[in-house]
């Protein structure tokens, strides 16, 4: 006798919506009530113009770009540029209070149009680098307001973009600037090299957020702390503001568990994960691995795919 596996859709549609334009929105974020973890991660699709875009409702409803590139924690988003040349600043991007960060490791501070480059070269003994910040000049040494800084973030300059954050940089960068911005470092290495005056030629730069720092992989079994969206996408919280991102479900929620990303939220602690929640270790990598010991006998780390069924899964198998 065969065993024919043969799979049945029993439904076309998730009750979520998972994309917007070329968007695709991951939980904890969602489009619609019961789709997001909370108001936090809300996302709203705008089609009026008849080009669908996303917005991340509790952030300025700044605009979601494409963020395949990056793993599932990061973020790719518009933020505008602060010019300076006026009185009363545009407020910038504020991100306190809400789980998200600029990521210090895929952003760069820009100050653009800046003068009194000669002060700059001599404080950096004529290095074109100095206190964290590379100097680019875009014109003759004789003209004024034609050099741009680009700068590493600090750890406590992620939650907050505006343009005061141009005088933490007072002993590299002259504060008479045009203007200052937020930029992916991808972005801006594929376009400035090709066009040096490209940071003077938009009103907004796609940058990185980071809603928490991924800390390896997770088996944990489903409890009071978990939460779900309506398509039984799941985060289950653990100490330390850790928790389980669940990608594969097995044995049903009511005494199953899920396999999927071990995450710190940085935005409560920022950068304050060094260590690992209960249950885990940390290994040479400095990323958690799994305790065995500590967890029960009825998690299995390895399931068979003939004893387990996704929960996410709208396949049914009929057995012949």
């Amino acid at each position: 006798m065969a065993l024919l596996f043969w799979p049945m859709k029993t439904s076309s549609e998730d009750l979520c919506q998972y994309s917007c334009g070329n968007v695709t929105i991951n939980y904890p974020f969602g489009i619609g009530d019961g789709c997001y973890f909370d108001k936090r991660y809300e996302v709203i699709c705008d089609d009026s113009s008849g080009s669908p875009k996303a917005f991340l409702a509790g952030v300025n409803n700044l605009e979601l770009l494409n963020s395949d590139r990056y793993d599932g924690n990061l973020l790719r988003v518009n933020i505008p540029v602060i010019s300076l040349k006026t009185t009363g600043h545009p407020n910038g991007v504020n991100l306190s209070g809400i789980p998200l960060t600029f990521s210090r490791w895929h952003n760069r501070f820009a100050a653009i149009g800046c003068r009194n480059y000669n002060t700059i070269v001599k404080r950096a003994n004529d290095s074109t680098v100095f206190g964290g910040c590379l100097t680019i000049s875009t014109c003759a040494l004789s003209s004024r307001g034609c050099y741009d800084f680009v700068c590493a973030l600090p750890p406590n300059l992620t939650q907050d973009f505006n343009a005061s954050m141009l005088y933490h940089f007072s002993q590299s960068i002259p504060q008479k600037c045009q203007s200052v911005l937020m930029v992916e470092e991808n972005w801006l290495q594929s376009e400035f090299l090709t066009n040096a005056n490209v940071l003077r030629d938009h009103q907004q730069f796609p940058a990185v957020l980071e809603f928490a720092e991924d800390r390896g992989n997770c088996v944990e079994e489903y409890n009071s702390r978990t939460t779900c969206n309506k398509d039984n996408r799941c985060s289950i919280q653990l100490t330390s503001g850790y928790s389980c991102l669940c990608h594969r479900s097995f044995n049903g929620l009511n005494d199953g568990y899920c396999v999927g990303d071990l995450l710190c939220d940085s935005a409560s602690s920022p950068y304050n994960c060094s260590g690992c929640p209960n249950g885990y270790l940390l290994d040479d990598t400095d990323s958690c691995y799994q305790n065995t010991t500590a967890k029960t006998d009825t998690i299995s780390p390895s399931p068979s795919p003939y004893e387990v069924v996704h929960e996410n899964s709208n396949v049914l198998f009929i057995i012949i």
